[in-house]
Formats: structure tokens, sequence, C-alpha cells
């Protein structure tokens, strides 16, 4: 009883992204560089917080942007054409 108590626990948990800010690290950060798919930055960081998409004007093409929060850090990261390419903020530790 006790290990089906904890499972669903831990699957409440993640589902309101309690887990997911286990690797909102600065260390994950830091391994987070251009041209990174977004299946790779979901890789070490997890799923953003937000995230948004456009279409780049002039030149064309999407620009997507993922938004990462923990406690009183927020991180940004922008792909253009699923390529990252900008990325804005640090995690405190």
């Amino acid at each position: 009883m006790k290990i089906y108590l904890c499972l669903m626990v831990s699957l409440v948990m993640a589902g309101c992204g309690v887990l997911a800010s286990t690797a909102l690290t600065q260390a994950n950060l830091d391994k987070i560089h251009n041209d990174m798919t977004p299946t790779e930055v979901k890789a070490i960081l997890g799923d953003p917080a937000e995230s948004s998409s456009e279409p780049i004007p002039l030149v064309g093409g999407t620009q997507t942007t993922y938004a990462y929060h923990s406690n009183s850090s927020e991180v940004t990261i922008v792909f253009k054409n699923d390529l990252m390419k900008e990325k804005k903020g640090t995690f405190s530790q």
C-alpha cells in the first residue's frame, strides 16, 4: 500500500511540475548552447513553464520562446527555425 501511495504522490507532483524544477539549475542551463533543438533543451531543462511561437518577419520561418521559472529566477530560451539562438537569465543556486 505504501508503494502505491508513493507512486500516486509522485505522479501528481510530476503532473503539477513540482519535480521538473530539479532540472532548473545553473549547471544545466550552462549545458544549453547554440543550435540545440527544442527536444535537446527539454531533455536537459524539462518542459518550459510557458512557450510561444510567432513568424519571423522578413526573414521567414518561426521563432519559438520557452520561459522557465524557479523561485526568484526566470530564464528565456529563444529558438529560430527550431535551433537555439539565444538564452537570457540565470538560475539562482
